[in-house]
């Protein structure tokens, strides 16, 4: 081979190398911008996903079991709950009526979440037997004595969680979506893992200001409702005294008309002074409007 031969396939190699080279690189380049892209998502596109699955938009209805643990304690409890949500407006509605084990009479509370307002609750007073209304709750305030938040049951959105980062995670060889939120309340934050095919929340752990981890919430035992998967457990447990309550769900139905009058407090005021089941099981109706966004 001559040194002008010689010199051209040294040429023709080292091109031949560098695009060879130069397509690895962007083979990698593209797998990398796509796990990237996956997980550049922020935490309120992941924040609506896990209100999509957990279709809190739509109208239901559902009956609860609701058990709280406290180790060490005599003040155990349990209690049944019938629950519907239902619209108006842009105000979602959801009437519970609880009724603890052993007792003979219920307790019921709606519950009026509008966007941009803090939730509102109106409760039966059983002793002065009327209606009344409280202002003003926060979506961390606790739920009916529990170790649950308002916004730990979707009752409210949690929406300070919508500011945040979220990154890919491993947890038992599963990849999940992992979201951080920036401090609120006396969290420093609160960390969600989620699954990112479903939108279903998996776990979410609650940190204090100091750093200190003192709740975990899990969603378990997920069953198909129409078709999708619903969890049909949820637990959270406070760190600080290991004390545990869990929602169990069952005859859950979603896109259930209910009638109006299921929500006028009158009509249930009355129900109640004449020792009537105040939260009769609703027509079997189905809601033709669009979810709420």
């Amino acid at each position: 081979m001559s040194r002008r031969q010689l010199v051209i396939a040294l040429r023709g190699s080292g091109v031949i190398a560098l695009r060879v080279a130069g397509a690895i690189a962007m083979l990698a380049a593209g797998s990398a911008h796509a796990q990237q892209q996956a997980a550049a998502h922020d935490a309120d596109y992941w924040i609506t996903r896990i209100a999509d699955a957990l279709r809190v938009g739509e109208t239901m209805s559902a009956h609860t079991h609701v058990e709280v643990n406290k180790p060490g304690r005599e003040d155990d409890f349990n209690f049944d709950m019938q629950m519907l949500r239902g619209r108006e407006g842009t105000s979602t509605r959801t009437v519970l009526e609880m009724r603890e084990a052993g007792d003979t009479k219920s307790i019921v509370t709606e519950l009026i979440d509008t966007p941009g307002e803090a939730l509102t609750s109106w409760y039966w007073d059983i002793p002065k037997r009327r209606w009344t209304r409280i202002r003003g709750l926060q979506g961390t305030d606790p739920f009916a004595d529990t170790n649950f938040g308002y916004e730990d049951l979707w009752f409210t959105e949690p929406t300070p969680r919508r500011k945040g980062g979220a990154k890919w995670v491993e947890e038992n060889g599963r990849r999940l979506i992992e979201i951080e939120s920036e401090p609120y309340h006396y969290y420093l934050r609160v960390v969600t893992r989620v699954d990112p095919e479903s939108g279903l929340p998996q776990s979410v752990r609650f940190i204090d200001n100091t750093g200190v981890p003192i709740r975990e919430q899990h969603y378990e035992k997920v069953t198909l409702v129409d078709g999708r998967a619903f969890p049909s457990v949820v637990r959270l447990r406070d760190l600080t005294n290991d004390s545990e309550t869990t929602i169990t769900f069952s005859d859950v139905r979603f896109g259930r008309r209910i009638p109006p009058s299921y929500f006028d407090r009158e009509l249930m005021n009355a129900r109640l002074r004449r020792g009537v089941d105040p939260l009769p099981e609703p027509p079997d109706l189905r809601d033709e409007t669009p979810p709420a966004q």
